[in-house]
């Protein structure tokens, strides 16, 4: 298990984005993930793109993603004329054994779901510090909300045993995600045995109305690039 308190340098994530971006072939259609890992990832495909030519179409998880993709010379397509990515590079908070996911620290968990759910191949690059024994023991549960809902779906999660309050911005306002939405942190004692079960936690928490997704990603990586405190890269298939 991971070292307390350490965290992946911006190095070794230089390093893991170099890593995936070699999956990344010409004539793909590519899931650009958000996060500083997955930022390091595209970084490194502009690189290759402008470097070696290589020809691909990428869709962008957020709006700082797409930004960054058009400062490196990635180009970008919309998903009105692509039904299906071969590949996906994403970030996580939080990875279990069973490489299930915690997602949503960003703020952009809808918009990574949607692309995870069309790709092919879901590759998620991380720090060594993300894995952990089960999901919730670092991170709530992110719960993208209508703004409308939001008293409902605060107490209906406080039926499930979540403490659930809304992410602010810096100067105090309600921080909404790049589709206009509040976002939601549901903290759960990080022993709740539904965490042993995470498939039914998150049903339980989609079927509350005013719900509009959840960041528990489950039985969607096919791999997991870890970017280990000793330099090295290694990779955790399912």
């Amino acid at each position: 298990m991971t070292q307390a308190g350490k965290i992946a340098t911006p190095e070794q994530l230089h390093t893991i984005g170099a890593r995936a971006a070699e999956l990344i072939t010409s004539g793909q259609a590519v899931g650009l993930g958000s996060g500083k890992a997955s930022h390091a990832f595209v970084r490194m495909l502009g690189k290759r793109v402008r470097e070696h030519g290589l020809n691909i179409i990428g869709i962008p998880t957020s709006e700082s993603t797409a930004r960054l993709a058009r400062e490196v010379g990635i180009p970008l397509g919309s998903l009105e004329n692509i039904r299906q990515l071969d590949i996906a590079v994403d970030g996580a908070d939080e990875v279990d054994p069973k490489l299930n996911l915690t997602k949503g620290g960003g703020g952009d968990l809808l918009r990574e779901k949607v692309i995870a759910s069309i790709a092919r191949r879901y590759v998620v690059v991380i720090g060594e510090e993300k894995l952990v024994e089960h999901l919730g023991m670092k991170f709530p549960v992110f719960v993208e909300v209508v703004e409308f809902a939001m008293p409902v779906v605060i107490r209906s999660l406080a039926t499930l045993g979540a403490s659930a309050t809304a992410r602010m911005t810096a100067d105090g306002q309600l921080f909404r995600t790049d589709n206009g939405n509040p976002l939601l942190h549901a903290r759960f004692d990080p022993s709740d045995k539904q965490f042993l079960h995470p498939d039914i936690l998150d049903q339980n928490i989609r079927n509350i109305p005013g719900t509009i997704e959840t960041g528990l990603f489950l039985n969607k990586a096919d791999e997991v690039l870890v970017a280990n405190f000793n330099g090295t890269v290694g990779t955790l298939r399912r």
